[in-house]
């Protein structure tokens, strides 16, 4: 706690709020629970934030002294402006499944619903290797139900020889076999597809190259407005940024604020790239042509055209 209380003098709200983590593992305090929520308000993560703050003001005492009382109304104002950023998931699903917003893992605590930032999300149920997934648009401010339900498994076919499977027709190649009178020959075999075309393989490999180089440069663009943001924290003074309207805190919120947009560009662009890339490579390398197969009384054969 007081490595904590010192990274937040010294505007370190990152490292304060991993401190007040690791108090939380150790004691779930009313304490720890409203300065988790503090800390993820200021760092700009509302989500994080209505949730440690709602769980703060669940577990907070009645204020006793002025102190305490304006403590408590400082909370609340935060997990409100907090609320106001956000909207709301509410996920019903099968009992016992595993569930993920975006990839995240969520846990339902008492039906209580998953604050997400505005926007398309992706919500995946699992359980059992059965898997269910939703994508739902929340809008800042609303609130939007996901119900998730598990396909009933499909019915196998019985293999031949089993009670009630029905054999069907034989083939051609199978012994005694024959083509009736007036039957309809077997069509030949459509020619192989022609090979891929090197264009859209310098294509490809240009745009994942682009993509790339632009991944590193808002990469690059993120570290500097994180250096930004961390000077400007620290010429507030030894406090830090407790009062936002000071100019060096607007500034030093507003870098953070591109730091994080600079990042989120970054990975979109580095997963655009690599998913450009494999795209190229599978239209390149994947086999093409007509397989062929063969069934006779020895076995089957496979003849494929790569």
């Amino acid at each position: 706690m007081a490595q904590a209380h010192a990274a937040v003098d010294e505007g370190r709200l990152a490292d304060a709020r991993d401190l007040w983590m690791a108090v939380w593992k150790v004691e779930r305090s009313q304490v720890a629970a409203c300065n988790i929520g503090a800390l993820s308000f200021r760092l700009g993560e509302a989500p994080s934030a209505v949730r440690w703050l709602s769980l703060c003001k669940e577990i907070m005492r009645k204020p006793r002294t002025p102190g305490e009382r304006a403590l408590y109304e400082s909370r609340l104002a935060d997990l409100a402006r907090a609320r106001q950023l956000v909207g709301e998931l509410r996920v019903v699903a099968p009992a016992g499944a595993a569930l993920t917003v975006d990839g995240e893992p969520v846990e339902l605590d008492g039906g209580k619903p998953v604050p997400v930032l505005p926007g398309r999300h992706v919500v995946r149920a699992s359980l059992n290797g059965k898997t269910a997934e939703a994508e739902v648009d929340v809008p800042r401010g609303g609130a939007r139900e996901v119900r998730l339900t598990f396909a009933a498994p499909v019915e196998e076919p019985r293999a031949a020889g089993e009670p009630g499977a029905a054999r069907g027709p034989r083939s051609a190649s199978e012994p005694g076999a024959a083509l009736a009178p007036g039957a309809p020959q077997p069509s030949p075999s459509p020619p192989p597809r022609p090979g891929p075309r090197p264009d859209v393989i310098v294509g490809g490999v240009g745009m994942s190259a682009t993509l790339a180089a632009l991944g590193g440069v808002m990469m690059m663009a993120t570290e500097k407005k994180e250096a930004a943001g961390r000077a400007a924290a620290r010429s507030a003074g030894p406090s830090g940024c407790f009062r936002v309207t000071w100019p060096m805190c607007r500034d030093s919120a507003s870098a953070y604020s591109d730091m994080r947009a600079f990042r989120t560009v970054g990975i979109v662009a580095f997963a655009a790239g690599g998913a450009a890339l494999a795209a190229t490579l599978t239209y390149a390398l994947v086999p093409r042509g007509q397989t062929e197969v063969s069934v006779s009384a020895d076995g089957i054969a496979v003849k494929g055209v790569f």
